[in-house]
């Protein structure tokens, strides 16, 4: 008998896991595969043929199709449609040629490939969401000034995020999430949201307790994740001085790709902090760092560097929302505070007692361990094989325990 193939509308190739769409999705595609299917990849992002074949190898199909045009009037089309994304009709073809083969199931990762849904009707499909694009996108907006362009273009794409998503959960006959606070804020009637959060590689909770340099701080991210560049630039502007004034021999190390000019200027400008971007051997860093800090005030999820922290028995100092819905508490896996002088308190308390820091991450990796990835995708695995069975919808809006 055949297997089960999974159609993967992905608009970023899950490969390799260097960041945290990617590895959600890698990991998520790994949890189909446990379940029976064969992963069917269609994705424009294809430029490194040696990663299209790296999954190949793991007997995965990946079609790497055109790009989108460029022209004026596909932009128009997009506006006028409220799509918040460029339509790619190659895409759209192509799912239409193959939703209609004999054990096919579909899945659309991120919001913003939804529309192909028309190409949908009938088959069964999964929308799979990294974030409430929409509660981004409003955070976005409130720090525009009214009544300009900027604040009238984020505004747009606020309100147009927040139609498809609504829309789309409606019809998908499952929405995967990554916290119960997603799940609440996408719920509607007749939606089934199942919550598979955010997990943890293994290797993370093999780096020792014992190693890591006094004074050393980590912020690590992708800069071109709106809610990190801000945060990031708030914190070296308010906080870091502070901190730097308090224990003049710490230091701020910002790993990650996609960063900014202002980062780099910030940074370069900023005593005590040093820059270096992405780095092949993430936990290495980790290793070194004494405690990792997640400024954020914008953004929806859960943080893959929270849990990832936590599994390192590294403590974190970050905001409520930053390690919001993974169970941290303030005072157990670290510190919350939510303006950059209580942030700056936080790191300089914990850089002065090694003993409380290292009490603090025993615990988070304690606590940490729920988090692996064969545990966060066992709601996801319990979908894809109701789907490889045909079997009738169970009750709605299964939750996973972050308690």
């Amino acid at each position: 008998m055949p297997s089960d193939r999974l159609l993967v509308v992905c608009p970023v190739l899950p490969f390799p896991p260097i960041d945290g769409g990617r590895k959600r999705t890698l990991r998520l595609l790994e949890a189909a595969a446990a379940a029976g299917f064969i992963p069917h990849i269609l994705t424009t992002d294809g430029e490194d043929p040696t990663l299209v074949a790296a999954l190949r190898e793991r007997g995965w199909t990946v079609e790497v199709l055109a790009p989108p045009p460029t022209t004026l009037r596909h932009r128009l089309h997009q506006h006028l449609k409220r799509l918040p994304s460029p339509f790619i009709p190659s895409v759209d073809a192509r799912l239409r040629e193959l939703v209609h083969e004999p054990r096919t199931v579909v899945q659309i990762e991120h919001t913003q490939s939804a529309y192909y849904d028309q190409a949908l009707a009938g088959i069964p499909w999964v929308l799979s969401l990294h974030n409430v694009d929409s509660e981004l996108l409003r955070t976005i907006a409130q720090t525009k000034r009214p009544g300009t362009a900027a604040w009238l273009r984020a505004w747009s794409q606020w309100q147009a995020m927040r139609t498809v998503e609504r829309r789309e959960v409606r019809r998908a006959t499952a929405t995967l999430c990554v916290s119960e606070s997603d799940g609440r804020q996408l719920e509607a009637p007749g939606a089934e949201l199942i919550v598979s959060p955010n997990g943890i590689d293994d290797d993370f909770f093999e780096i020792p307790l014992e190693g890591a340099e006094a004074d050393r701080v980590l912020f690590f991210g992708r800069h071109d994740y709106p809610p990190n560049e801000h945060g990031l630039a708030r914190f070296l502007r308010e906080a870091w001085p502070l901190v730097s004034a308090a224990r003049p021999g710490a230091r701020l190390r910002i790993a990650g790709s996609g960063a900014t000019e202002e980062v780099r200027e910030l940074s370069a400008a900023t005593p005590g902090v040093e820059f270096i971007g992405f780095v092949d051997d993430l936990s290495a860093e980790i290793a070194a760092s004494s405690l990792t800090v997640v400024p954020l005030w914008a953004g929806g999820g859960t943080r893959l560097k929270v849990v990832e922290g936590m599994a390192s028995s590294r403590p974190i100092v970050g905001t409520g929302l930053g390690v919001e819905g993974v169970g941290f508490e303030s005072g157990r896996h670290g510190i919350v505070a939510e303006s950059p002088p209580d942030l700056a308190t936080g790191v300089t308390e914990l850089l002065a007692d090694p003993g409380r820091a290292r009490e603090l991450g025993v615990a988070a990796r304690a606590h940490a361990d729920r988090f692996r990835w064969k545990y966060t995708t066992a709601p996801a695995v319990d979908l894809y094989r109701r789907l490889a069975a045909r079997v009738p919808n169970p009750p709605r809006n299964k939750t996973f325990s972050t308690s």
